[in-house]
């Protein structure tokens, strides 16, 4: 109905006006949907209230363009036809796609996340998130016709509501092995804590303490969970690790910094593996302010404002593939990768099981872990895999393949959440072709409406009394 909305006030409208509507109408969804932005600032980056709130309000203006601008070219481009509806969605779907990659992309609150719960899911393994927003999209706009008196517009929801049962039934995948017992460690240590050298054995023994009471083959913490870099572990604390994982028959994933300060190398964000065979995983796409500064020749003096540790990550640009440990393999992700679903897929075929570590406590008690988790109910759905998420301070939890939340740890404790995940092989459509087949019909139907308004365009041009018309 949101979507119904922005296209029934697009109706009348050109231009600036058209712009205005689709930005005020971004604003509206990303302030109320972002505000962590500003908490994680002003509480945790050290940022004056002020200087935060006014970050924030321009983040919030820059994500409100996009759909200003997706706005303006629909009223351009319609024809007050049938196939507006369709090309509303196409342009809608092509401006979150733009939004989620340039600039190294946002691609938060993508319409189709609202699609994360059955029966609508069931599509995610064919289309992905792009084509449920897409479909939701579609939807909004027709259903506005609809109540414009168009009945019969709704003969395509009509037709989609009637063929997803036979959808949810399509198999892509199918069992490959035994299943895996996990425990999945939430340590809840707070940022203000775990970047004090002081407290790195009280976080150390908090986290050996709760692995003692988890009772899953793979045991793992989450992202940076031993806020140390990897040369000083080798020496006791990895030992330490790999002789409980050959006693116990057991292996650890957590996560550190890789790398050492005291050179000019690359430092990453990553998550080691400790069991019979040992490795790494390297974080590929980082968080902008968060992780590393874009643009450092100019925004330098950020940092002399900011204070969040550990901001100066190296992305790693390597390929990363299927990690092997508890004879699985498991496609990693850290954190905000979660919301690229090419990164999530990248390592499939091989991996038959995905994880997903993280650290919320930047966001403190907000929705942010809640619309993260909702996005990796989609990354599951898409890859046909389940899904094991550790985090820090929430939301630890199991999500099947088919994107249903099996089991989740309260927030904003410590805890132990053991669970059974099923590996799977195979690929659904979404692991092969991606978006690009979604993106590709969405591009056919904008040049659709392109070449329709050309002849009008030279009609007018060749006919005098067509130039005095509004």
């Amino acid at each position: 109905m949101a979507l119904a909305s922005l296209y029934e006030l697009l109706r009348a409208v050109h231009g600036r006006r058209a712009f205005a509507r689709g930005f005020w109408f971004g604003a509206g969804l990303f302030a109320f949907g972002v505000p962590w932005v500003y908490l994680t600032l002003a509480r945790f980056g050290g940022m004056p209230p002020v200087f935060a709130g006014l970050a924030w309000l321009v983040f919030v203006a820059i994500l409100a363009a996009y759909v200003g601008l997706t706005a303006t070219v629909f009223t351009f481009l319609r024809r007050g036809s049938a196939l507006d509806p369709w090309l509303f969605a196409a342009l809608w779907t092509w401006g979150e796609w733009v939004r989620g990659h340039f600039l190294t992309g946002f691609p938060w609150f993508d319409l189709g996340y609202a699609a994360s719960l059955a029966p609508l899911v069931a599509w995610a393994p064919l289309a992905g998130v792009l084509g449920l927003s897409f479909l939701m999209a579609a939807a909004g706009a027709l259903t506005a016709c609809a109540l414009r008196g168009q009945g019969r517009r709704l003969v395509p929801l009509v037709l989609i509501a009637a063929v997803t049962p036979a959808v949810a039934t399509l198999h892509f995948v199918h069992r490959a092995g035994p299943p895996l017992t996990a425990s999945l460690i939430q340590g809840d240590i707070s940022p203000r804590v775990k970047w004090d050298p002081r407290g790195r054995k009280t976080i150390l023994r908090r986290y050996l303490d709760l692995t003692r009471r988890s009772a899953g083959r793979l045991v793992i913490w989450p992202e940076t969970a031993v806020p140390a870099y990897s040369h000083e572990l080798r020496r006791t604390f990895v030992p330490h690790l790999a002789r409980l994982a050959r006693l116990d028959h057991r292996h650890f994933l957590f996560g550190l910094i890789e790398g050492d300060p005291y050179t000019d190398g690359p430092v990453y964000n990553a998550v080691m593996s400790v069991g019979r065979q040992d490795g790494f995983y390297r974080k590929r796409h980082l968080v902008p302010f968060g992780e590393y500064l874009p643009w450092p020749a100019i925004l330098n003096p950020v940092l002399e404002v900011l204070h969040i540790p550990m901001s100066s990550f190296t992305a790693w640009h390597g390929r990363e593939p299927a990690l092997p440990a508890a004879g699985v393999g498991l496609g990693l992700s850290i954190c905000y990768e979660i919301a690229y679903g090419a990164l999530v897929t990248q390592a499939l075929p091989d991996a038959t099981v995905l994880v997903n570590v993280s650290d919320d406590s930047w966001y403190g008690h907000s929705n942010e872990s809640r619309q993260q988790l909702q996005i990796a109910q989609l990354r599951a759905a898409e890859a046909g895999r389940d899904m094991l998420i550790a985090t820090n301070d929430g939301i630890t939890a199991l999500i099947t393949r088919s994107g249903r939340i099996a089991a989740r740890l309260a927030p904003f404790r410590p805890g132990v959440l053991t669970v059974v995940a099923l590996p799977y092989a195979g690929l659904t459509p979404y692991d092969r072709f991606g978006s690009w087949p979604v993106l590709s019909g969405c591009a056919l139907l904008v040049a659709w409406a392109v070449g329709r308004r050309r002849p009008m365009r030279t009609e007018r041009s060749e006919d005098p009394r067509t130039r005095a018309c509004p």
